[in-house]
């Protein structure tokens, strides 16, 4: 064929073959654009046309808890949806099973109902473990969010510090002007180096309650005791005293510092002078501790006593302390107690006839001035929801929680607009305490308060139970107070330079006579204990074994209480023969000692006392037993804890 024929031939196949991929489709050979915007469904501006995501999507605003003190804090929300919840820890130490703890629920369930968003784990600390227990805690890294304590312990505990920041947190910013107003003069007693720590709930004082069916029993017209002098008040005491074996005019915990200020100040003594110095080592501390001495010892014939051949009987009930003093008020045995709002729920249940007032005037015809205290509710510096702890403390410390604690349980409001509630100013008890709150003096709240009370006890203790002169227990408790608070002695601690000082382990009982030291050589007879251990010439120490049988199953532990040690409890030893036999070995000197004993949860175990001789009594009293001079026990030396009694 010819080449010009079959590149013609060619030309027109290819022409052809053009035209039918033209007219016959284009799945082969098709071009796409790409379409860009938001391809996220959830966005607010998505696009079902866009093929590529652009990064324009945008999205509705996430709604949740912000705030991050919450339990359920988001830290991707962006809108508060009012979802916050919180979870607190508080402690408190209203005694179980009290009108307090009652007032106290009442507050709780009021706040949750007002607030479901809290979610509160309230737990019980008793009242003497709380302070130790919350620095303990602190320091630990697991305090209460919120706890209660009273205002003389605030600087004591917020002098502790973790990483330089006290326990306790400041208050002062989370306040208004008009919040602090409210609380009147009160602020005072929560404020240290103008931080606040805490806020006020209730105020109370001691005061004098009477057994109106005692004093009417034996004539005693009560009906000005509002106005008595302690001249009236102690002939009252010694006309009950001297009608019955079985009476007695007074009782109340005579070696307890808190119970000691009212006699201080009645002879116008006080803790710390106008610059913050102690001052126990005064002629009025002297004077108050005599004049228990006389209530409690008697006075021979020839002094100043109120009977005519000048002498003072006994009117003071020997052993009386914070355990025994409200069960002889409410079973008749004495007549007068000094206690404090706190335990006049559980009186009025007894059904007891009784009343309260002012301590009266002081022989110089000063009033008996007791400590104000009042206890409140902090905030842990260490607390993740400080703002929620706040809202939780101004609400437990506020108007409606004095007015329900005031009610219910009696104790007394600091807010002065509490005071003027038509339900609290009409109610006799918080007037009457109200009244000897008036005649008290605040109890400072800076960190020296912690240095008093156990050097002060120990003076009491010293007096009551070493015979210690009241001159030389009152210095040593000065020494003991000074060195305490780093201070430079005002006191001489050996003033009669034998060598032994007034304080410490090894202290001389008489610092006024040189011939008096622990170790010296004790004359028998002649009245004087030289070697300062608590006896004269007689240096035998024997060791009693105190024993509790139970029929009790429940009851795990004893704890062991009595004169012989002062009262301070001491755990006893569960036999593993006999788990129902509990207990205690104590060495002691010749004398007559007060016992008994309580279970795990604080319960009184009774007073089926045994004799050593089996004679078994139960006469509502503490059992007793008696070191001889040569080291004869005789006396009760066993209780038996009969449940199905």
């Amino acid at each position: 064929m010819d080449n010009k024929i079959l590149s013609l031939l060619l030309s027109m196949l290819m022409v052809s073959m053009a035209a039918a991929g033209c007219l016959g489709g284009d799945d082969d050979d098709t071009t796409t654009t790409d379409v860009e915007g938001c391809t996220d469904s959830t966005a607010t501006n998505y696009d079902a046309d866009a093929t590529v995501d652009d990064g324009s999507c945008t999205f509705p605003p996430v709604a949740g808890c912000m705030d991050s003190e919450a339990s359920n804090y988001d830290s991707a929300a962006v809108e508060d949806d009012g979802s916050c919840t919180y979870s607190l820890t508080v402690w408190h130490s209203y005694a179980l099973d009290s009108t307090e703890e009652e007032a106290f629920n009442n507050v709780i369930a009021a706040f949750e109902a007002a607030n479901p968003n809290y979610n509160l784990d309230v737990q019980y600390v008793p009242f003497d473990d709380l302070k130790p227990q919350y620095v303990t805690a602190a320091q630990a890294g697991s305090a209460p969010d919120v706890f209660r304590l009273q205002n003389d312990a605030l600087g004591e505990v917020a002098a502790n510090t973790v990483g330089g920041v006290s326990v306790i947190e400041d208050l002062a910013p989370y306040m208004t002007p008009a919040e602090l107003a409210a609380y009147g003069t009160s602020m005072s007693g929560v404020t240290v180096n103008g931080q606040i720590l805490g806020l006020p709930q209730s105020g109370d004082s001691l005061a004098l309650y009477y057994n109106k069916d005692v004093l009417d029993l034996v004539g005693v017209d009560y009906t000005n005791i509002s106005s008595w002098t302690f001249e009236d008040f102690y002939g009252a005491a010694v006309t009950v005293s001297m009608a019955s074996d079985n009476h007695w005019g007074l009782c109340f915990p005579y070696k307890a510092a808190y119970q000691f200020w009212p006699w201080l100040t009645g002879y116008g003594g006080a803790i710390f002078d106008d610059q913050g110095n102690p001052t126990i080592n005064s002629a009025s501390t002297v004077s108050a501790i005599q004049t228990i001495q006389l209530a409690l010892y008697g006075q021979p014939a020839g002094g100043t006593g109120p009977l005519p051949d000048g002498s003072a009987p006994s009117v003071l009930k020997p052993g009386c302390d914070w355990g025994n003093m409200e069960d002889m008020f409410k079973d008749g045995e004495t007549a007068f107690i000094i206690q404090g709002p706190w335990a006049y729920g559980g009186i009025e249940a007894s059904n007891v006839n009784f009343g309260h007032t002012v301590m009266p005037l002081s022989v110089l015809g000063i009033p008996f001035s007791p400590f104000v205290g009042m206890k409140g509710w902090s905030v842990s510096s260490s607390s993740d929801a400080k703002g929620a702890s706040v809202t939780l403390t101004k609400y437990l410390s506020g108007y409606d929680s004095q007015v329900e604690f005031a009610k219910t349980a009696k104790l007394l409001p600091v807010m002065p607009s509490v005071l003027d509630d038509d339900d609290v100013k009409t109610d006799s008890v918080v007037a009457g305490f109200g009244a000897q709150m008036a005649r008290g003096f605040g109890a400072p709240a800076y960190a020296a308060m912690g240095s008093i009370w156990g050097p002060v006890d120990s003076m009491l203790a010293d007096v009551f139970d070493n015979g210690m002169a009241p001159a030389d227990a009152a210095r040593k408790a000065q020494a003991a107070i000074e060195k305490a608070l780093g201070m430079d002695l005002t006191v001489d601690d050996d003033a009669d330079d034998d060598g032994f000082t007034i304080d410490g382990a090894n202290a001389d009982c008489n610092d006024n006579d040189a011939t008096v030291y622990p170790g010296a050589n004790d004359t028998v007879g002649d009245g004087i204990d030289q070697n300062c251990d608590g006896i004269d010439g007689v240096d035998v120490t024997v060791t009693v074994t105190l024993m509790v049988h139970t029929d009790d199953s429940n009851i795990t532990a004893v704890h062991f209480k009595g004169l012989y040690n002062g009262w301070v409890t001491e755990a006893g030893t569960q036999d593993s023969a006999d788990p129902m036999m509990f207990t205690i070995e104590i060495t002691t000197n010749p004398g007559t000692y007060e016992w008994g004993a309580e279970d795990q949860s604080g319960n009184w175990l009774g007073t089926h006392c045994e004799d050593l001789d089996g004679t078994m009594s139960d006469d509502g009293t503490n059992c007793e037993f008696t070191v001889a001079a040569d080291g004869t026990v005789s006396g009760a030396t066993k209780i038996h804890v009969m449940t199905s009694m």
